[in-house]
């Protein structure tokens, strides 16, 4: 059973961290215009890029009256405690002058300071968000409004741990004693699919010292078919040296609950469905607000992902709660009181509910002139689900079309789980028919030794 545990959050992991082709339709992260633009996106989300951002947008599309969007995906990996210049020092062996083979790297106690100073705060992040619209189609009318429907999939993972995790692998036990904290581990990571359907009124006009000002609605059916999560986490290992002997003690307190789809569960019983059966359904609500301050300046507030998941199928939670001592690493009983109490109790348990990664979202934009748009914006996730954080994010992007057919965009953003970033992307418009590419961190090509994360999105659509 322990075994099973590993492997189905094993798989989870590796898909969420190297599979791209997975997401969330409606989510800016799909939209290689929004991504070129460091996603300040409440105010400027034309189109099918409205859905799931600010639907109030759908009435605001400055381009066409109908738009279809196929296959477009969106990867984001990284962390905030290592760089691959780091990892290659330190973690990647050197050249043996005598043998010219690769050994080990012997580490001294600077090499060591400078790995575990790099968690800031004690504390490192591991972020993963990959999504794939797989379908979205958009229409516009003067007098009725808009609506959008999308569809989507998501893998997506927050996964924090302290330094303390590091330091016993680069220090180990020391013989006058030590001791490591790994309270605040936390792992969250899901995948979920989302049919989205979004409506904006009409532009309702003279409102006051307002231009216009619309309103707009979204409702999403979502399917979640993996889910594991951290409730809580505290433990603690440690050392001493006691009348001659050495005594190890330990401590952990942790809660985990997960979920999985039958054809994960149990991938030799699974039967063929084109969609597959879920683990778990729920809903979710956006509402939204665009308003036109001056003739070129646009305002745009939104609440995006209200709402839960309710997860009922292959429902497991893993519990400890025990203290143990050793003080004879050869006896097999206190080993084995040791790894149980570390490994923790499985069992299944009732289905359990979990909230959608929601945020609010202001933005503004001003359409300088023709070839030429500025727009910043403030997000605010409202809990730390899966690619969501409670630290506010700050973005300024700006598109200029020096050439009509062929778009450049860019901006900058800090906070969020990415820190400090710097976008840039442009499209390809043949007609009817756009392709779009950007990347959310250009420092992955300017200084590659130097980034912690790596993002890229790719799309097409067709406007008419």
């Amino acid at each position: 059973m322990k075994m099973k545990i590993l492997m189905q959050a094993g798989l989870l992991i590796l898909l969420t961290a190297g599979m791209y082709f997975k997401v969330e339709g409606g989510n800016d992260r799909t939209s290689p215009r929004l991504v070129g633009m460091a996603r300040a996106n409440t105010a400027v989300a034309w189109g099918v890029d409205a859905a799931g951002i600010n639907p109030a947008l759908l009435s605001v599309n400055r381009w066409s009256s109908v738009e279809v969007n196929i296959l477009r995906a969106g990867f984001l990996f990284g962390s905030n405690f290592m760089d691959s210049d780091l990892y290659s020092t330190y973690f990647t062996g050197v050249d043996d002058p005598v043998t010219e083979e690769r050994v080990a790297k012997h580490l001294t106690p600077d090499d060591k300071n400078k790995i575990l100073n790099s968690f800031p705060n004690g504390t490192g992040k591991i972020n993963t968000d990959a999504q794939v619209a797989w379908f979205g189609a958009a229409v516009r009318t003067n007098m009725y409004g808009a609506v959008a429907f999308t569809v989507s999939d998501r893998f997506s993972m927050n996964f924090t741990m302290p330094n303390d995790y590091m330091r016993l692998l680069l220090e180990g036990f020391s013989e006058f004693g030590s001791m490591y904290d790994f309270s605040g581990t936390d792992a969250q990571s899901w995948w979920i699919r989302e049919y989205s359907f979004s409506y904006a009124t009409p532009k309702f006009r003279d409102i006051g010292f307002l231009q216009w000002i619309t309103f707009g609605v979204g409702l999403k059916r979502v399917s979640g078919y993996v889910y594991f999560g951290t409730e809580s986490y505290e433990g603690y290992i440690s050392n001493e040296d006691l009348d001659g002997g050495f005594v190890l003690s330990g401590s952990v307190n942790m809660n985990v609950r997960r979920a999985s789809a039958n054809f994960i569960h149990d991938p030799d019983a699974y039967e063929f469905s084109p969609v597959g059966d879920p683990a778990g359904s729920g809903w979710g609500f956006d509402a939204g607000i665009a308003a036109g301050i001056t003739e070129n300046i646009i305002a745009g507030l939104s609440i995006t992902d209200i709402g839960s998941i309710r997860w009922t199928e292959n429902t497991y939670g893993t519990t400890a709660d025990a203290s143990v001592e050793i003080d004879d690493i050869f006896s097999e009983e206190q080993r084995d009181s040791l790894e149980n109490a570390y490994t923790g109790t499985d069992e299944t348990i009732a289905p359990f509910s979990t909230s959608m990664p929601a945020a609010i979202r202001a933005g503004i934009s001003w359409q300088k002139s023709n070839n030429l748009l500025i727009a910043a914006d403030y997000t605010q996730g409202l809990n730390t689900m899966p690619a969501n954080t409670t630290t506010p994010r700050f973005a300024v992007g700006v598109e200029w079309k020096l050439i009509r057919y062929l778009p450049l965009r860019s901006g900058m953003s800090v906070g969020g789980y990415a820190g400090f970033a710097w976008s840039l992307g442009f499209g390809l418009h043949i007609g009817f028919f756009n392709i779009e590419v950007a990347t959310e961190n250009i420092g992955l090509l300017l200084y590659p030794n130097k980034t912690k994360h790596a993002s890229v999105t790719v799309g097409t659509n067709f406007r008419f």
